[in-house]
C-alpha cells in the first residue's frame, strides 16, 4: 500500500482530529500528572512539540504556564488557534517539523512531546538529532516529557485494529500493518454525505512510523546531554512494566 508523509497525513485528519479523540476524557486523565511533574520542575514555560489541535497547550495555558505550540501541519496548526481563540487563551504557534525546533524562538523550562509523535522520526539519524534539537530549546535545568506506545511490548503482541471513534457523520479507525523494521499506520476516515438517502464515502491514509524501544529513546536523550531518564507506564503517573505497559512516558533532565 502506497503511503505519504507525516505532513500530508496530519494535514488530511486536522479537520477531523477532534472528532477522533474524546478530548474532556483525556485531558481529564493526563493533566494531573503533567502538571505534578511541570510543578515538581519548577516550570513556568512549556514547548509542546507535535500540538495538533492543541488542545493540551490550551489546558496548560488555563494553568498559568506560558506556552507555545508547534506541529508539521499547518492545517493544524490552524485549528488549533481556532481552539484556542474559542478558549480565550493565549498561545503561541509556529508550524515547524522535528527538524526546526531551532526557529522556534527563546528557551523553554518543559518540552511536551505527547500522543505518540516520535515514531514519526524514521531514522536513528534523525532520532539524534531531533533529541539534539529539544536539548538546545530547554534552560539549564528543564526537562523533557514524551510520551509514545510501548514498543517493546507492541512488537511482541502485534495489534492491527484499534478503536474506532467519532460521531453520527464521522468515523475515523485506526489500524496498523508490521514490517521488519516499520509500521505503517492508517486511519480510515468514513463521512456520511448528505444526500438521501445517506451515501458514506471512505479515505484511507497511510504513513510510515519507527518502533522506538525504550532503550532506543534513552540511548538517544543520553547522546544529547540528558543525564537523568524516568521510565512511566502512561500519562497518569504509573510505574513502566515493559511487558505490560501500553504506554511509555519518559520523563528526561539534564
Amino acid at each position: 500500500m502506497d503511503t505519504i508523509s507525516a505532513l500530508e497525513f496530519y494535514d488530511r485528519l486536522a479537520k477531523v482530529f477532534d472528532v477522533m479523540i474524546d478530548w474532556p476524557k483525556r485531558l481529564n486523565h493526563e493533566m494531573p500528572f503533567l502538571v505534578e511533574m511541570l510543578r515538581r520542575h519548577e516550570a513556568a514555560t512549556v514547548l509542546d512539540i507535535a500540538c495538533g489541535t492543541g488542545w493540551h497547550s490550551i489546558a496548560l495555558a488555563k494553568k498559568g504556564y506560558r506556552v507555545t505550540g508547534c506541529d508539521v501541519s499547518s492545517l493544524m496548526i490552524e485549528q488549533a488557534r481556532a481552539n484556542t481563540a474559542r478558549s480565550r487563551v493565549r498561545v503561541h504557534f509556529e508550524v515547524v517539523d522535528f527538524s526546526q525546533m531551532g526557529r522556534i524562538p527563546g528557551t523553554f523550562d518543559a518540552l511536551l512531546c505527547l500522543g505518540n509523535s516520535l515514531p514519526h522520526v524514521l531514522s536513528p539519524k534523525a532520532l539524534g538529532e531531533t533529541m539534539s534539537q529539544m536539548a538546545g530549546k530547554l534552560t539549564p535545568r528543564g526537562i523533557v516529557i514524551l510520551h509514545n506506545l510501548n514498543y517493546d511490548l507492541r512488537l511482541q503482541t502485534k495489534p492491527r485494529f484499534f478503536s474506532a471513534e467519532g460521531n453520527a457523520d464521522t468515523v475515523v479507525w485506526r489500524f496498523a500493518d508490521y514490517g521488519p523494521d516499520q509500521i505503517t499506520f492508517h486511519t480510515a476516515l468514513f463521512e456520511r454525505g448528505h444526500s438521501e438517502p445517506p451515501q458514506w464515502s471512505v479515505q484511507v491514509n497511510s504513513t510510515p512510523q519507527h518502533p522506538w524501544l525504550a532503550e532506543d529513546l534513552d540511548r538517544a536523550l543520553q547522546k544529547a546531554g540528558f543525564q537523568r531518564i524516568e521510565h512511566f507506564g502512561g500519562l497518569d503517573g504509573s510505574l513502566y512494566d515493559r511487558e505490560k505497559s501500553g504506554d511509555l512516558v519518559i520523563l528526561a533532565t539534564r
